[in-house]
């Protein structure tokens, strides 16, 4: 009976394998332990009871204090993020001002953030994250440097909105984030199953398109989707305020820039090499290098804002060991996108010519 029992219980475990390694994307295949499997699998649920275990936190919320909020101690779905953030903006209006930059494939709306401070160059920073929708870690890295400027300013500390303006959109793909916490953990693409990180506008098309059932098809057609259309409509709009911008992902540990789509190097190579390294010492363990380095990509959003608008635009990829990681590294990951992009709001002027070399 025991070789029986043992028989059964192997055979239930590499089922359950199988199901769960179904639920992962293709380009993601990596060897896994049954333990990690099982994290990819219980993930929502582990921080749903962080939730219940770090409710009520809004009503504690205090400017100077948010980067200590219980807010940061889980991750936290779509609702929860923008009931944050309402509850900061209603004590910060002279300072946050919210705006609806987009919206989903679905109908739903997707929220920028505006910092500002008087006395400023009236200049702007884009940062914007999960466009990936399982990139959880993007989003709370995102949501603690916005929270952590903020700590700076109502503590009177240095900060980049001391030179400009700073908008954040922390979740891009809003209706792909809402799926990977209903079962879909690994989802990558938007509700309409496009890539949004490969929809945008780029000189050079991919030789090899990928079809509808690949995890990086990036669409019909350039900006054929509604997220990245009313981003496009609305950095048009701002083009001569804001002088860079940022793509956040995770988990690679890399800070690319132009190119991805060819190894031609840019007309602002040394440039982008020089704010890369500036980057990387801030960050810590943190690679830099042209994004086709790592490999070719087709339609990234760094490659068509530095040529659509001509201004600096960089991919952080935040680093880790997989899409899913402990709650307990949200300060961490946290702590160093901020302090990158903070390096980036120093190396801008430089780059864009109004600052000192």
């Amino acid at each position: 009976m025991k070789t029986a029992a043992t028989f059964f219980a192997l055979a239930a475990a590499t089922t359950a394998s199988a199901t769960l390694l179904s639920q992962i994307p293709s380009d993601d295949r990596q060897d896994r332990t049954q333990d990690e499997l099982r994290a990819i699998q219980d993930d929502a649920d582990v921080n749903r009871k962080c939730h219940q275990a770090n409710g009520n936190y809004i009503p504690s919320l205090k400017p100077g204090k948010y980067a200590t909020s219980k807010f940061h101690n889980c991750f936290r779905t779509d609702v929860q993020i923008y009931n944050y953030l309402d509850a900061v903006v209603s004590q910060n209006k002279d300072v946050v001002t919210k705006f609806q930059i987009s919206q989903t494939t679905k109908g739903l709306p997707i929220y920028g953030y505006k910092l500002s401070k008087e006395g400023n160059s009236g200049k702007a920073l884009y940062f914007q994250a999960m466009q990936h929708a399982r990139e959880w870690v993007a989003g709370s890295s995102t949501l603690y440097a916005l929270s952590s400027f903020l700590d700076d300013v109502a503590n009177d500390q240095p900060t980049p909105l001391d030179t400009y303006n700073l908008y954040f959109v922390p979740v891009v793909n809003r209706d792909g984030y809402k799926m990977t916490w209903s079962g879909k953990r690994y989802h990558r693409k938007n509700g309409n199953a496009v890539d949004l990180s490969q929809n945008w506008p780029n000189t050079n098309p991919s030789p090899s398109p990928e079809p509808p059932t690949s995890e990086t098809y990036p669409g019909p057609y350039k900006l054929s989707e509604k997220e990245s259309q009313g981003i496009d409509a609305w950095l048009t709009a701002k083009r001569d305020e804001i002088d860079g911008s940022i793509d956040v992902h995770t988990y690679g540990g890399v800070i690319s820039y132009a190119f991805g789509d060819t190894n031609e190097p840019s007309p602002d190579e040394a440039k982008f090499n020089a704010m890369g390294e500036a980057m990387k010492a801030a960050m810590g363990n943190y690679v830099q290098t042209p994004a086709w380095n790592l490999f070719f990509l087709y339609g990234v959003f760094p490659d068509y804002a530095y040529r659509t608008f001509g201004k600096p635009s960089i991919s952080i990829e935040m680093a880790g060991n997989d899409y899913v990681e402990p709650a307990s590294t949200i300060r961490g990951r946290g702590e160093e996108l901020k302090k990158g992009l903070a390096e980036f709001a120093n190396q801008v002027p430089v780059f864009v010519g109004s600052g000192e070399d």
